[in-house]
């Protein structure tokens, strides 16, 4: 047997089943108890803040400099991959890397704009405020 090397701290692997679990309910009261379904989705925007901090200031493997790679490193490790010559790597590989920026950005995007539409700054859910003249000239 090999000795295991533990590649992700605590914080990360907390991380990645409270993001499954809290997900998961948010779309399972989507219409549902809306306490619930707000209460999940303001604890999802929390969990992306904590990891945008961790990226920058918890271990080695943790960080984005560790994974993040640019567009070019992407494409290589994909031609790389396709040909069957991929390079190994301990943590995420320059695709991974890729994926896990789309995921932040996209789960960060889906808690905000559910947190906007609670608000009356783009929603207003007042009817009588609302003008039935079209956009000013």
């Amino acid at each position: 047997m090999t000795d295991a090397v533990r590649v992700w701290d605590g914080f990360v692997r907390l991380f990645h089943w409270s993001l499954v679990g809290l997900i998961a309910g948010t779309w399972l009261t989507s219409d549902g108890p809306k306490p619930w379904h707000e209460g999940m989705g303001h604890a999802v925007a929390a969990l992306v803040a904590a990891r945008l901090v961790w990226g920058f200031v918890g271990p080695r493997h943790a960080r984005f400099g560790d994974f993040v790679r640019g567009p070019r490193a992407v494409l290589a490790y994909l031609r790389a991959l396709r040909a069957g010559r991929e390079p190994r790597y301990l943590g995420h590989n320059p695709a991974g890397g890729a994926m896990i920026v789309a995921l932040l950005l996209a789960v960060g995007g889906t808690a905000l704009t559910g947190w906007l539409q609670t608000t009356d700054a783009f929603w207003d859910r007042r009817p009588w405020r609302r003008s039935t003249r079209p956009w000013p000239r």
